[in-house]
Parts: C-alpha cells; structure tokens; sequence
C-alpha cells in the first residue's frame, strides 16, 4: 500500500502546491499540505486519461508529462515578478498574507481576505485537527488489512487496467474484438501503479482507490479550512456512511470524481470580488479532468456552478453579475461540449436500454440509509443558513441533486437514450452525491469561527452549534470511527465474500503453462484480471458501453452443453477454469470430455479429453433436509447463477458454529472417493468431520479459513457409508456484521460464524 501511495504521490505533490497556490493565495504550507495530494491527484488523472483518450498512453509518455507538469509547478511557484503591478491577484494575496506588501499597495479587498484567513490560521484547534486527521487515515486501513477488496466493480476496473498495462489502450481482451467506452482516467493511473511497483491489477486498483478517498477526505479538509471550518469538515463527513460504503464496496472511479468539488469549493464558495480568471481556469480545468475519471463528479460539480450563478445573478452588484456572466460563459461551453459528446457519441448506444435503478429511488430510502443521520444535522444547519450567500448556494446545490435522482422514479422506461444514460451514470448517486453538499452546510454551522457572507449586506448574528452539542458529536464520530475500524479487522476474516473464492487466486498460477485460449465463465470470478499475455480467456466483464463486434464465449457455452469437442480442437481451446461460485464445473464434472488438471478448494482447470476418456464424476446437491441442524440461508450469489443440475435453489444449509450438525448421504455402492464441498463463514475454530461406517478413516479435521474448500475422503464401503457429522472445537459463535445484509445479497445483519455444506462429489469405479 505504501509504494502504490509514493508512486502516485511523487509526481503528483508538486502540481498539486502550484495549483493550491493559485487556487488559494492565503493558504498556507499547513492548507496546502492538505489541498495538494487531493489536487495534484486531480491533474495526475487528469493528464492520463488524456493520454488514454488519444489513444497514446504509456508509462514513459505519462512520466515525461508529469515531468514537463512539474517543471511548470515548480516554475509557477518560484518567479515572482519583482514589479508588485505584474504580479497575479495570487500572488499578491500570498504577499500580503506574509506582510510584504505595504497598505498603499494593497488593495482593500485584498487585505480584508488577508485578514480574515490569517484569523482563521491563528484560531485553528490543533486537537481538533489532530482527531479529524486520525479519522481520514482510517481509510487507508482496508488495504493494509484485506488481499482484495470486496463489492465486485473492482474486478472489472481491474480487467481495464491489465488491458493498458498490456495493451495501452482499451480494445477487449482474449477471444473477443471491440472496445470498452469506459473513463478512461481511473484505470490508467492504476496501470501507471502496476507498471512502478510490480503488484497485479486487482491489487493496484484498490490500492488507488483507498488511497484517492484518504487524500480527498484531506482536499475537504482543507477546502473547508479557507471557511474556518477544516477540521468540523471531517466530522460532518463522519456523519455520513456513503462515501466509505461506496468506496468499501469497490466502487472507486466515482468516489475519485469526487476530487473535483475540491476545486468547487475552493472556488465557488467565494466573494465575487475575490475570484478572478485563474479561478475559472482552474474550475475549467477541474471539469475536465474530473470528466476522464466519472461523469458524475463532473454532474455535481456542474450543479455547484449552476447554484452559484443562479445566486450570484440575483445580487444587485452589476460588477458581480458581469464577472459572473464570464464564467457562465466558460463553464456552458465545458457543459455543452459533455452533453454533446453524450447525446451524440453514448446515448444511441442505449436506445434499447430501460431506465435503471439498482437500489431505487435514490432520493428516497437509500438516502436516508446512508445520509440519514447528517441529514437531520444539515437540515438544522440549512434553518441556521439560510441567510447567508454561501448556504443559500450549498442548499441549492444539494436541491438540484435531489431533483436529478428523480430519474431513478421512471425505472423501466424504454427508448429514451438520455434518461438511460443518465440513470446509468448516477444509479448509486445516494453513495456519492448528496454526502459532500450535506457535509459542507453541516461543517459551517459547526464550526464558531467561520466568515459567511450575508444576504443583506446586514451584520449576521452568529448562530453555530451548540459547544455541549458539539463536543458530544465529535466524541460519537470518534468512537464510530473506532467501531468502524474494528468492524474492518473483523471483515478482514471474512474472505468469502470476495466476489472470487482464494482457490480461484491460487489456481490461475497455473495458466502459465498454458498456451491459446481457455474458457472462463462469463460471472465477476471467471474474469481474469492477471492472465498472462500468452493466454486468450473468453469472459470478459460489461463495464460501461461495450462496443462487443464479435466473442467466443456464448458459443464456448453451446459447445460445452453439447460435447462439442470439434468447436474447442479448432480453436485451440483445450483449457477451462471454473471456480467453486459458479456452475460450469457441474456441467464438465459429469462430462467424459473433461478431465480435472489442477485443483484448489473447488476451483478447478480442466483440460479437454477429445476422445472421452476423461473422468467422470457423480454429485449429489446437500439440501436443508439433509442437515436437521441446519439453517436456511440465501445464497449471496443466486442471481448469477442460471444453471441448477442439481435442483439446490436459492438457498442453502447453514451450520453455525458450535452447533454440531449430521449430513445424510447417499454414496454409490462403487464409490472410492468422497469429496465435500463446503464454504465457512469467518475465521472459525477447529472443525472436524466423523463417520461412524464407510470412510476409510473415520475422523478428518477440515481447514476452517473463510471462504469455499474442496475435502476428500476416502471411502471404504460406500454401501454403509449413509451419515456423516460435523463438529467444532468451539461451543459458540463469533458475531459479526454482514454487509450483506444491508446490500440485500443476504438477509441478515448481525451474523455469526460458521459453515455452509454446498455438495458431494462421488468417485467410482467400474
């Protein structure tokens, strides 16, 4: 984790201070060291999308622009002109924020800022900041904790990545021809990750993606801290779930697209007279480069500048409207160019796609779920606000917000490109949208020292947070924070559920020794995101628009069902990988045409028996009937799986731990080999299985690491072998909080630990 950060870091530091610099000259080493990582980080995408998007990028390419970036930032930040006229309205306030300017060549709004930001700079908390700091590191914790991360977007944000690393560019992989339309930003500065420190691509993408949520809780910081308000930000953020769930459940890109209000808040959260052309150039630029790494970052960021002109347009200040029709200007231009790159280019791809909601009405129930509580404290803040420029601008922000997700209240409707695309953009806009807006309004009310603008150009009388009220929210966010980070290492235990089983991981070293292509199933665990070059794999995931003009897996597919060997011998596909989640391997388990190469914990590689010699193996499906001890459980995964030869519906039987539970089985008379296949819940004790008659050896300990394991067994005389039971080591369970159950994979929040029998396999001889 510490060399994937350095990588992105080193180049990126020094674009970021210039930008700050020019973005905020009264900030000082302590703002900007806040402000960089999160702004350097923008540009840093920013450059590699580009690269991406003329169909040029490399790692040399990309090093040689941050080097040519960071000759301008260190040039930007070293010349100052030794004529105060010549210098930038940047530069003069940094000037003065240091005292070298005398009164007469100070201007009056100029040294008011200057005043104000210096007071802010005196009055800083250093114990608040110190605890708003320690909860922004926490989300660096899942990375130095976890293997992968979990949700299942990450898989296919690695597939792009490994794509540039290999490829440069975003043409499919394997036995398929077309092209991924994807962002292009995100996965390019996790191949530039891949390529300097040598680690995979799942790897690199989660790495990236913990690390852009800890530097952009940092950009708010200090955003907010230009307010007098740094540190009560992070606590207002704390309040909120969804950006961490979003970002906990892999869904990196849009959270990144979040660096952009950086910038927003910096810039348009400012008097009129204080905001000049290199404010909108950076707005400008933060559009763009936001754009390359999520859309909606860029949609939200247009709504803050839409909010902001419609405010700052019905001020009576001519000179305040004229600058603003500048930027309006600008800014309708950058939102023109989107709409029409997505009108003309993406929407008619999605003429046949319905309007999509993955977790509905996103203004609704799941805004409450994930904002609830920061909403009734922002709502309060709203009443304390409402009249002072800069809450009147946030409360409009996150009301334009609230309206776009009416588009999630049309699901199902067809044929109208535009909607689709927009409810495709946003269809987890509760995770990412409101969570910043909310947080602002709360972090002003909050904090005693801020200098908000009146409406009325009348004195306000200052109306914050009450000091008991506060105290007592900012020790809740620190023990939350504390829970949260014990509820991680819990979650550390729980492997299975990474959307790919360890045995997966451990078998793919194998494809080394492979050459031409193998089949892998068309599901989050049969996409290899680090198959060697050498090896051409027919899955391929359906992020974005994927422009797919020809593939062999649906036709793989027909061939397998039908033992169609003629299919796989032309098209030197002699290889399959099928893992424990899915169901392929009951298809080729039965099958003569298929004999197992290599194994581990269910996961399998089979090679192709041409002439039908291949092993051929009996499974029996282990039912809720089968284990009286048992309970009912939904399989996580039911909706991906669309073939049950062994009739085991969606659910399956739960063992907690402690309990000891009996199996009836039904082994052939012929049988020689036994092997269960079974799944533990958590890090559990020991667990032992026993059988009384027909094994070999009567007693076998069986690996209790989370996730699917594969135990075989020998059988003695399969004709008494009719009953086999489970024991544990321990005599009760472990509680644990299932994320599951708050996805809706699972039905149940407050788990325990324990395992699922799935299915036998049964070996036999003639």
């Amino acid at each position: 984790m510490l060399g994937s950060a350095l990588v992105v870091l080193a180049p990126s530091m020094l674009p970021g201070w210039a930008l700050s610099s020019v973005l905020d000259g009264s900030s000082d080493r302590f703002r900007k060291a806040l402000l960089a990582p999160a702004l350097g980080l923008l540009l840093f995408y920013g450059v590699s999308g580009t690269l991406v998007l003329f169909d040029v990028w490399s790692p040399v390419l990309l090093m040689m622009a941050m080097l040519g970036l960071n000759a301008a930032a260190y040039r930007m930040i070293h010349q100052r002109h030794e004529v105060i006229a010549k210098r930038s309205r940047w530069q003069l306030l940094e000037a003065a924020m240091h005292g070298e300017l005398s009164e007469e060549n100070t201007s009056t709004s100029l040294s008011e800022e200057a005043e104000i930001q210096l007071t802010f700079q005196r009055s800083r908390s250093t114990w608040l900041f110190a605890l708003s700091f320690f909860i922004a590191s926490t989300a660096l914790l899942s990375p130095l904790l976890q293997n992968l991360p979990f949700g299942v977007d990450w898989i296919g944000f690695a597939m792009l990545t490994q794509q540039l690393v290999l490829d440069g560019n975003l043409t499919l992989p394997g036995t398929n021809d077309g092209f991924w339309t994807y962002p292009p930003a995100y996965p390019s500065v996790a191949a530039w990750v891949v390529e300097l420190t040598g680690i995979d691509a799942g790897h690199a993408v989660f790495h990236l993606g913990h690390y852009t949520l800890f530097v952009l809780l940092l950009g708010i910081i200090g955003a907010m801290d230009r307010h007098g308000a740094g540190a009560h930000a992070m606590f207002a953020m704390g309040l909120g779930i969804a950006l961490f769930a979003k970002t906990f459940d892999s869904g990196f890109p849009s959270v990144a697209s979040q660096l952009g209000l950086v910038v927003g808040i910096l810039v348009l959260f400012r008097h009129a007279e204080q905001r000049q052309r290199h404010h909108t150039l950076g707005l400008c630029l933060a559009l763009y480069s936001v754009a390359l790494i999520h859309p909606t970052g860029a949609i939200y960021l247009s709504l803050l500048l839409l909010s902001h002109v419609m405010h700052g347009l019905a001020m009576d200040n001519e000179e305040h409207r004229e600058l603003l029709r500048k930027l309006m200007y600008i800014s309708s231009a950058f939102i023109t160019i989107g709409f029409a790159v997505a009108l003309l280019v993406i929407a008619p791809r999605l003429f046949d796609e319905a309007v999509f909601s993955e977790y509905g009405w996103q203004g609704g129930r799941p805004l409450l779920v994930y904002n609830g509580v920061l909403f009734v404290f922002a709502g309060v803040a709203a009443f304390g606000l409402r009249s002072t420029l800069e809450g009147r601008i946030a409360m409009t922000w996150f009301a334009l917000l609230w309206v776009l997700s009416v588009v999630h209240l049309v699901e199902g409707l067809r044929f109208i490109p535009v909607l689709s695309l927009l409810s495709y953009t946003l269809y987890s806009m509760a995770l990412h949208a409101f969570h910043v807006p909310l947080a602002v309004l709360l972090a002003w009310w909050w904090s005693p020292d801020t200098a908000l603008t009146p409406v009325d150009e009348k004195p306000l009388k200052p109306w914050v947070m009450p000091q008991p009220v506060s105290m007592a929210l900012v020790g809740l966010i620190v023990l939350g924070s504390l829970m949260a980070q014990t509820v991680a290492f819990s979650l550390a235990n729980h492997d299975e559920l990474l959307a790919v089983s360890p045995g997966d991981l451990a078998l793919r070293e194998a494809l080394e020794d492979i050459e031409g292509a193998v089949y892998t199933e068309n599901m989050h665990w049969g996409y290899v995101w680090n198959a060697p070059k050498h090896v051409d794999v027919t899955a391929i995931p359906t992020l974005g628009l994927v422009q797919l003009d020809a593939s062999e897996q649906a036709a793989a597919t027909q061939a397998m069902f039908y033992d169609n060997t003629t299919y796989f011998i032309e098209h030197n596909m002699l290889h399959a990988l099928t893992s424990p989640l899915g169901t392929m391997q009951w298809t080729l388990a039965t099958s003569p045409y298929w004999g197992i190469e290599a194994q581990s914990d269910g996961a399998t590689l089979w090679s192709l028996h041409p002439d039908g010699d291949g092993k051929v193996l009996l499974l029996d499906g282990i039912h809720e009937s089968d284990c009286l001890a048992c309970e009912n459980r939904l399989d996580p995964w039911r909706n991906h799986k669309f073939r049950d030869p062994m009739g085991l519906g969606d659910d399956r039987p739960f063992l907690p731990e402690g309990t000891d539970g009996s199996l009836s089985v039904s082994a052939p008379a012929n049988a020689v080999e036994m092997c269960l296949i079974y799944e533990v819940i958590g890090s559990t004790g020991g667990l032992y299985l026993q059988a009384s008659n027909g094994l070999e050896r009567p007693y076998h300990g069986l690996r209790t690491d989370a996730g699917y394991h594969q135990a075989c067994f020998n059988v003695g005389n399969g004709s008494e072998l009719t009953e086999v039971v489970l024991e544990w080591d321990r005599s009760a369970p472990d509680r644990w909080l299932n994320p599951l159950g708050l996805s809706g994979r699972d039905t149940v929040l407050f788990d325990r630990t324990g395992v699922k029998p799935q299915w036998l396999t049964w070996s036999t001889v003639e």
